[in-house]
């Protein structure tokens, strides 16, 4: 009975252990699409392509540049339009706070001097300058030499006229010339107009020569600069011509 026992035990322990290498020998089957290769972290983060921000950064500075540059001209022409406002609302208050000069020759001479030729020079440069061609000078006893707008300060007239002896007074003095040059500083007040006539005249009497009459003098007057006063100047010279 034992050995039957034994034998019995023997067949049972082989037929387990022959189940056991089956069991161990059968192959693994994986999934259909499954990756044969063990999942690796590192490996497939390296894998996928990052965003590339380089690009990205290279525009910043120029567009930060570009607006930086926009607000400043807008800031520009925002104070540019805030001076045209300024200078409109003076212009219509008939407030003026610049200088405005005006300059008028004036030829008083008599008959015994006929005037030949005219210049004026304002701080160095020339302003006029007129010769008696067909007896231009002779018909115009008043002629604007300047008009407009200057610098408050100081500044500078130089007159030169050239006469010349018409022989109506005494015969000797026909054909001679008489040039007489004269300067002149006058003050360009903020605010103000300044007329200024250069008058080509005879000095002195009867106990004078001829030859030392011919003279130059300046009449200087100021007005208060505003559009009344800058319309009625300024259109004497056509009041006078009508």
């Amino acid at each position: 009975m034992s050995l039957r026992f034994n034998l019995a035990t023997t067949s049972l322990a082989v037929a387990l252990l022959f189940s056991f290498q089956a069991q161990a020998q059968e192959p693994t089957v994986e999934p259909e699409g499954a990756s044969l290769t063990s999942p690796d972290t590192g490996a497939s983060a390296a894998a996928q392509p990052e965003p590339d921000v380089s690009s990205g950064k290279k525009f910043d500075a120029p567009l930060r540049e570009m607006e930086e540059r926009i607000v400043g001209l807008k800031e520009n022409i925002y104070a540019t339009k805030t001076r045209l406002v300024l200078l409109k609302e003076r212009i219509l208050s008939n407030v003026v706070s610049e200088a405005w000069a005006i300059i008028v020759h004036q030829n008083d001479m008599g008959s015994a001097f006929s005037l030949d030729q005219v210049m004026y020079y304002m701080d160095g440069k020339k302003k006029f300058f007129m010769k008696n061609k067909d007896g231009i000078l002779d018909n115009q006893k008043n002629i604007e030499i300047f008009s407009g707008s200057v610098v408050p300060g100081n500044h500078n007239i130089t007159v030169e006229m050239v006469y010349t002896g018409t022989g109506s007074v005494f015969t000797y003095l026909k054909g001679y010339k008489f040039k007489i040059t004269s300067k002149y500083s006058f003050y360009a007040s903020q605010g103000r107009i300044v007329k200024i006539e250069s008058v080509g005249y005879e000095k002195g009497d009867f106990t004078y020569s001829l030859e030392d009459r011919p003279a130059i003098k300046f009449l200087v007057t100021q007005y208060k600069f505003d559009k009344e006063n800058l319309t009625k100047l300024t259109g004497e010279k056509k009041a006078s011509d009508k």
